[in-house]
């Protein structure tokens, strides 16, 4: 039985939120949207995390997928759902926000993409990152889903075309009874989709207990920030003990697609201070792709190996940059199975996955903030070992740690 849902618009943010409601003993499956006409509601035993693929599509092609989404989830009949938006505001939140809230009979949404374990933070309508307003930030340069604006209310009603409601750290720190009169005035006034600050993970508690309490009827869309302090307020049992993290092997394959400036220098710690040997691929370099397979093949058989998209390239969204480095993957992982696949970006990851032609991944742990192992559910690396990160997570050392996690010779 389903017990909560997630809605994700890329694969990383599927697992990072999906993985927050499994602390209870809950199994997690996350699944491509397309995988959803296949999956039986009795063989869901309680998180059902589901992946869209829908941030880099066009508004009005995006929020109707996510519309068919949600009913296919509904009929699967979840005791709630929950909206994961991303922390930096990619994508096309309100469309999709307001799709799903239909969806769902909901009177409207409250929308927190506050993440401030990994520098995500909204004061007075401002989002930043790492303390930078969003527009600011390396965000606005996204190949694929840049951000113009570091207004919350601004960028979903950008989208929303509708009046947008607002919540302030202030009401959030002051009077309850307060705040709950003034999220029912925004209601009466139409604002169906209410935009919330968010700068300690106290206020995200305060926006999950004004929902659970006071608004049933409203959805709650954010990050894994949001997700964290919704288990902790809305569930009361005694939270089970975390998966085994035992190390997988030495032979570790890190797949690297995202142009995350926070990511490369990840991997330049990796290759320099680890001695990790690097395969960089620059799509219609002359080499076969045999060829480099081969030879990645080869150096995994000796220990670790990281394969990378030339950065050039993953500045420059193209789906067929992300189609190549997938095949390269999946023809590796027939060649020479590695003990553990390492997934970072959300592109690359579903991809990846749609190569070695998976129904999806059993989400078992998160490893380090942000970062989560499961095991490769069917196709051609069924019961792989695979820890996906959104590229911007962490911080430079985070590949090395992980590699000291994975490796079971360090």
């Amino acid at each position: 039985m389903i017990c909560q849902a997630v809605i994700a618009d890329d694969l990383t943010g599927a697992a990072d939120t999906g993985i927050q409601f499994s602390r209870f003993g809950n199994q997690a499956l996350l699944v491509p949207h397309k995988e959803l006409a296949g999956i039986d509601a009795e063989s869901i035993k309680g998180v059902l995390a589901v992946t869209t693929e829908s941030r880099n599509l066009s508004p009005a092609t995006a929020g109707e997928r996510v519309r068919q989404t949600g009913m296919a989830i509904g009929r699967l009949g979840p005791q709630m759902a929950y909206k994961k938006i991303d922390s930096c505001m990619r994508g096309n939140v309100g469309v999709e926000v307001a799709a799903l809230a239909d969806v769902f009979g909901c009177r409207g949404a409250l929308i927190a993409p506050a993440f401030p374990d990994q520098g995500r933070i909204t004061l007075h309508d401002v989002h930043y990152v790492h303390n930078i307003p969003v527009a600011d930030s390396e965000m606005a340069r996204d190949p694929a889903s840049p951000v113009r604006a570091s207004r919350l209310s601004e960028l979903i009603a950008l989208q929303y075309r509708q009046p947008v409601g607002r919540i302030d750290a202030a009401d959030l720190d002051g009077d309850p009874r307060r705040l709950k009169t003034h999220v029912g005035n925004l209601l009466k006034q139409g604002r169906r989709l209410i935009v919330c600050d968010a700068a300690h993970q106290r206020h995200l508690e305060v926006i999950a207990r004004l929902a659970g309490d006071q608004f049933p009827h409203l959805l709650l869309a954010g990050s894994a920030g949001l997700a964290q302090a919704l288990v902790r307020c809305r569930f009361k049992e005694t939270e089970a003990q975390p998966a085994s993290m035992d190390a997988v092997g030495e032979h570790l394959l890190f797949v690297c697609g995202s142009g995350s400036d926070v990511l490369r220098s990840q991997v330049e710690a990796l290759t320099h201070e680890a001695g990790i040997p690097r395969h960089i691929l620059v799509p219609g370099r002359p080499a076969s792709l045999p060829d480099r397979s081969d030879a990645i093949a080869r150096d995994l058989a000796m220990g670790a190996v990281i394969l990378q998209l030339a950065p050039a390239e993953s500045l420059v969204y193209d789906n067929s940059a992300a189609r190549l480095l997938a095949a390269e993957t999946a023809a590796i992982v027939r060649c020479r199975r590695p003990d553990g696949l390492f997934l970072s970006g959300g592109d690359t990851a579903a991809a990846v996955l749609g190569a070695l032609e998976a129904g999806g991944i059993r989400l078992q742990i998160e490893i380090l903030p942000g970062v989560i192992r499961g095991t490769v559910k069917g196709g051609a690396g069924d019961g792989l070992p695979v820890v996906t990160k959104a590229g911007a997570f962490g911080d430079p050392g985070t590949l090395l740690q992980l590699y000291g996690l994975l490796a079971k010779s360090r």
